[in-house]
């Protein structure tokens, strides 16, 4: 909080107290759980590895990223003097594109988790402009650690496993927001319309499902994320 915001602002403390955030501590939010071994070692330890991941943390971050930031940039405040500013106009989204790229492109964001994994430390690597400080064998155990640790991660690996064991023309990957929810419902449609029925209020502030395509040149936008 800032200090201008404490209760009593006709005292200087060096013990002030605060009402926006908690009420006065009445408010109270469970601990954030720990994170694996390896992330901890990474973000605490001071040993080389810990320290490399420290210096570059913002780039190993990108570099697992599943979507990309959608933004209207100006660029005209970067006119070469004093440190690089980002400045955007209007809302912020992420962009999810389809499970594989174009034929001729290289894999990048959530493809990264589907396609040629075989090569897929090298493939994330490559798609970091300045590359030369970043730790190759890092790389590799924070991918280990995503696909142990991180559900998206794990759904992305099965419809890897899907497209080696039996390749299909069409495959889409829905990641599914409610899970309690009948299975029959997400069904393809054997009609060529469809028609829905909702009942009150559409509620805006729930939470959507998300369909990514086996191949496609456009992006869905992701609003909530």
């Amino acid at each position: 909080m800032w200090y201008q915001e404490r209760t009593d602002k006709h005292r200087d403390t060096v013990s002030p107290k605060y009402n926006l955030c908690c009420r006065k501590g009445k408010v109270q939010l469970p601990l954030l759980k720990d994170p694996p071994m390896l992330l901890q070692h990474l973000l605490f330890d001071n040993d080389v590895d810990s320290k490399n991941y420290q210096q570059h943390i913002r780039v190993y971050n990108m570099m697992f990223a599943f979507t990309s930031p959608g933004a209207r940039i100006d660029k005209s405040v970067n006119d070469g003097r004093g440190p690089p500013t980002f400045k955007i106009q209007g809302q912020t989204c992420h962009r999810v594109g389809s499970m594989l790229p174009m034929p001729g492109q290289h894999p990048k964001f959530a493809q990264l988790y589907i396609y040629d994994t075989e090569h897929e430390i090298e493939n994330r690597i490559r798609g970091i402009r300045n590359r030369n400080d970043i730790n190759e064998e890092i790389v590799c155990k924070l991918s280990a650690m995503l696909h142990q640790y991180n559900v998206h991660a794990k759904s992305f690996r099965m419809a890897k496993e899907r497209l080696q064991d039996a390749p299909v023309r069409d495959l889409r990957l829905k990641l599914i927001s409610d899970r309690v929810s009948d299975g029959r419902v997400y069904n393809l449609p054997t009609v060529s319309e469809v028609a829905a029925l909702i009942v009150g209020d559409v509620n805006t502030s729930s939470k959507r499902d998300i369909i990514m395509e086996t191949r496609s040149r456009t992006l869905q936008r992701i609003s909530e994320l």
